[in-house]
């Protein structure tokens, strides 16, 4: 979700900017259409986490049918929200406007479930999104190859496929382990691709490659049997472990000086993403997707991996691709804390089988999603547009 940077847009200049403006609004409009798509994915995903939960949820008695809203949890989350805000930054990176079919089609497609639309016609709309996510790769990989892109473009080749075995209608939890590896493989590449400064040779790129590959191929044999947990959870585990190992954050977290508040936050959310990755690894290693481990997996990935990641790189993702400045605050570590304290509240749970517990963590990590959501939306908009004087 940070490549983009690496490629002349940090500080906001994208390729496209007119001077200290920036793009034409115009061109800005897809931009917040689908960041606003994308929190509609959001905040519906949360609002089906609530029903997961037993718990009662807001939005389901202004007219959503609650027993078709929660089994969606999973497609609204990953397909929508993560493989939207994805794929637009792989849409402007891109720089061409049949790209923005990649977030349009993923949280249209994500949308139209909880709207009451066919089954099928959200799917095919999102497999779309997914389809035109794969052709940004390839047009990437044209212009640049890279091991990195490569490792980034597996988690495309995972959402794919993981969408046409949903409109094969298989169930869910076949297509999750699939869906998971896009955000788990894009934030991988990328990171890769920072750290690559820090490689003695080209041989971690190639244990990075090998293991993502290992993990994708568990996620496509899952369908057959759990057995498949021997191949993708020690994968993911030697990700967690070599990436953490390599990742500049194991330096930046002892940060000192003017910036160093900034530095320090996205070093700790790094560091603590690649630990809930490892989590996700050993559990799926030791236990399949069986029983609870099933959401202790998904959660240590999607909530502790991907989101936080996601709070670690906000301060550069969002002004890459609104222009817009969001600075760093100390508040920005309350949800941090929200957020990994309730999933580790979660996680304790459901290893001792409490239920008051389980939902009391759950309800916490919403509570610190919806915290950083709020305070990175009231930075963007209070701090101006890049380019503008404090």
């Amino acid at each position: 979700m940070i490549k983009t940077l690496g490629r002349g847009e940090q500080g906001g200049s994208t390729g496209e900017s007119r001077g200290a403006g920036g793009p034409r609004p115009a061109r800005l409009a897809p931009r917040f259409l689908a960041l606003a798509m994308a929190g509609a994915c959001l905040l519906t995903g949360l609002e089906a986490a609530l029903l997961r939960l037993g718990l009662s949820a807001p939005v389901t008695d202004a007219g959503l049918a609650p027993g078709s809203l929660a089994p969606l949890h999973g497609p609204l989350m990953l397909v929508g929200f993560l493989g939207t805000v994805i794929s637009l930054e792989r849409a402007v990176a891109a720089r061409a406007a049949w790209a923005f079919l990649a977030p349009a089609g993923l949280a249209l497609g994500a949308l139209l479930g909880p709207a009451g639309a066919p089954q099928g016609v959200g799917r095919l709309i999102t497999l779309v999104g997914a389809l035109a996510l794969g052709a940004i790769y390839i047009a990437v990989h044209r212009r640049a190859p890279s091991v990195a892109g490569d490792v980034e473009a597996l988690g495309a080749i995972a959402l794919i496929l993981g969408i046409l075995l949903w409109i094969a209608g298989a169930p869910i939890e076949d297509c999750v382990p699939l869906w998971l590896l896009l955000p788990t493989l894009t934030i991988v590449g990328e990171r890769l691709e920072l750290a690559r400064v820090a490689f003695l040779d080209g041989a971690v790129e190639a244990v990075v490659a090998g293991l993502s590959a290992t993990a994708l191929l568990g996620a496509c044999l899952h369908p057959a049997g759990d057995w498949a947990a021997i191949i993708i959870g020690p994968a993911l585990l030697g990700l967690a472990v070599t990436m953490a190992y390599y990742d500049v954050a194991r330096r930046t977290i002892r940060s000192r000086g003017s910036a160093a508040g900034a530095v320090r936050f996205a070093a700790a959310s790094m560091l603590a993403g690649y630990l809930w990755l490892a989590v996700a690894g050993a559990v799926w290693t030791a236990r399949g997707l069986e029983g609870n481990a099933y959401e202790i997996i998904i959660h240590s990935l999607g909530l502790g991996f991907a989101f936080s990641m996601i709070l670690a790189h906000a301060p550069t993702i969002i002004p890459a691709i609104v222009h817009r400045k969001l600075p760093h605050h100390p508040l920005m570590w309350v949800p941090f804390a929200l957020l990994h304290g309730g999933l580790a509240l979660r996680v304790g749970a459901l290893a001792a089988g409490a239920l008051r517990p389980w939902q009391a963590g759950g309800v916490v990590g919403i509570v610190g999603i919806l915290a950083f959501m709020l305070i990175a939306v009231t930075r963007a908009v209070s701090s101006g547009r890049i380019g503008s004087r404090p």
